[in-house]
């Protein structure tokens, strides 16, 4: 094949870039452009977060609106004008976009449906199953609906530490009010399907209880299933798609009461999504989905985004990342994604069984509007167009130089009490599975060979390797000895070339590199 299949996530930044008479032509604008930059065979909208819509919902509650004056008032004391500006609410300027494009007889969706289909592309409606981007129920935030606001007993029962301002999938009075807004965008729009975003944020019944009300989840999505076959019949369709963006293992998506495989089993999803929290990650489980669909219709995609380490700070800092730096950020965060290392990502992807690459968080910075954080640069997205294009391309992945870059994600709990993660706990991730690639040396340790896991598709069937394994050792001096083997073969100790690092005297480093072909 010339390419995998792309799906293209759009997480709705764009409303906050239109202008009164303008929001059709600024809509159209950016997504021309974008298609004529990067091959997108499915587009994901943002519609529901999941309570709060960013289309005119007459069942849900459009973003904004309950808060009309506030969000007015907002935006006339903070005029967003790009390149400059830097927003302060983001919801405010979506719902101003909101109203900007109904005064021009339309909506986010609408519009979409309409200038994505004239470029052969489909549009799927996506909602976030659990967002909770707000820590708070705060009547004042437009992220909080009104249905939370009057139905606190469906609210996750707080334990331990944990904030909890997501819904319990348990009550059917949640099941069904999402059904409700999901089916009238079924019915009510000109989309090809749903997407059912799980991995954000992971949080849909009590904590530790996700395995036992599991089934639940499993009915809701068949009568997800059964609503989008019905809508395709009054439509006159064949089907309409439905995809979910799960967690990166089977454990932590039935952890959080996600069973995928009977989904796919079932026959209800037409592709699935698997996904890292916020960034791209070379070891995502691709082939246990890959396992579910075998002898299926369901497609499996991996999720890539153009973060490379998420949001998650702790020393030791990275190197330096000229061109591939987030202007202002620290730690992990800053480190945005390169050709050399989306292709690597791309090839363990490929490898272990994606059909495709499920694009994350990249259009609020690949926006030739000058919204994201550093996508009002042109540089930053060329360089965003170019990892793209490498990674999406199967071919190119094979012949261009790849950089397998594997991480301690997670060195330390970042956000905690703020919102409902199931663990507060350093080197998990904020779905509970250790993704910390470090080893610790301590004395009781001493001498007991330990394992670092990494994999690479390339030398898999033996073949000799060109390039170098390079890895940092912390608080490492001059006189201390070790011994290192890979996948049990013993390196030389001659071949193991050492330079120590200064630059950060509380982290003084050694870096030790071998070729490949040793």
């Amino acid at each position: 094949m010339s390419r995998g299949n792309v799906i293209y996530n759009e997480d709705g930044d764009l409303l906050c870039c239109l202008k009164p008479g303008r929001a059709i032509e600024l809509t159209r604008a950016n997504i021309d452009w974008t298609l004529d930059r990067l091959p997108i065979d499915i587009w994901e909208y943002h519609a529901a977060t999941p309570d709060v819509c960013k289309y005119d919902t007459k069942v849900g509650e459009v973003m904004g609106r309950r808060i009309a004056d506030d969000v007015r008032q907002f935006v006339r004391e903070n005029p967003y004008e790009p390149p400059g500006a830097k927003p302060g609410n983001v919801q405010a300027y979506e719902a101003m976009g909101h109203d900007y494009l109904r005064d021009e007889g339309t909506d986010a969706l609408r519009a979409r449906a309409e200038l994505l289909h004239a470029r052969g592309v489909k549009l799927v409606a996506e909602m976030r199953m659990g967002d909770t981007h707000q820590p708070r129920v705060d009547p004042a935030n437009p992220l909080v609906s009104q249905f939370l606001i009057d139905h606190p007993q469906f609210i996750i029962e707080r334990t331990d530490r944990i904030v909890a301002v997501a819904l319990d999938y348990k009550f059917a009075e949640v099941r069904a009010h999402r059904l409700a807004i999901l089916r009238e965008i079924a019915e009510e729009y000109d989309v090809d399907g749903l997407s059912l975003n799980f991995m954000r944020w992971a949080k849909y019944f009590e904590r530790d209880w996700g395995r036992f009300y599991a089934p639940i989840m499993t009915d809701f999505i068949g009568e997800i299933r059964a609503m989008l076959d019905a809508a395709a019949k009054k439509r006159g369709t064949d089907r309409l798609l439905l995809g979910a963006r799960v967690l990166s293992t089977e454990e932590e998506s039935l952890g959080a009461g996600l069973d995928t495989a009977a989904w796919i089993r079932r026959g209800d999803l037409d592709y699935v999504v698997a996904c890292e929290h916020n960034c791209s990650w070379p070891a995502l489980n691709v082939e246990q989905f890959a396992a579910m669909a075998e002898g299926t219709n369901c497609e499996v995609y991996a999720m890539m985004g153009d973060m490379i380490g998420g949001c998650w700070n702790g020393k030791p800092d990275p190197l330096p990342r000229p061109g591939a730096d987030a202007p202002g950020w620290t730690g992990y965060q800053r480190m945005l994604n390169r050709p050399e290392e989306a292709r690597a990502i791309a090839a363990n992807h490929y490898a272990w069984g994606a059909t495709g690459i499920g694009l994350w968080n990249v259009p609020n910075n690949f926006n030739v509007h000058g919204y994201g954080k550093w996508g009002q640069d042109p540089a930053q997205r060329e360089r965003m167009q170019s990892w793209i294009l490498e990674a999406v391309d199967p071919r190119r992945v094979q012949t261009g130089r790849r950089t397998y870059h594997y991480l301690p994600l997670y060195k330390r709990d970042y956000h905690g009490l703020e919102r409902n993660y199931k663990y507060l706990e350093s080197g998990r991730s904020m779905h509970g599975a250790f993704k910390g690639p470090t080893l610790y040396f301590n004395e009781g340790k001493r001498g007991r060979r330990q394992a670092l896991p990494f994999r690479v598709a390339d030398g898999r069937d033996g073949e000799k390797l060109a390039g170098t394994l390079r890895f940092r050792m912390i608080h490492c001096d001059d006189g201390d000895t070790f011994d290192a083997d890979v996948n049990g073969a013993v390196i030389d100790a001659a071949k193991l070339r050492r330079t120590v690092d200064r630059a950060d005297a509380e982290f003084i480093c050694t870096w030790v590199e071998l070729d490949l072909a040793d």
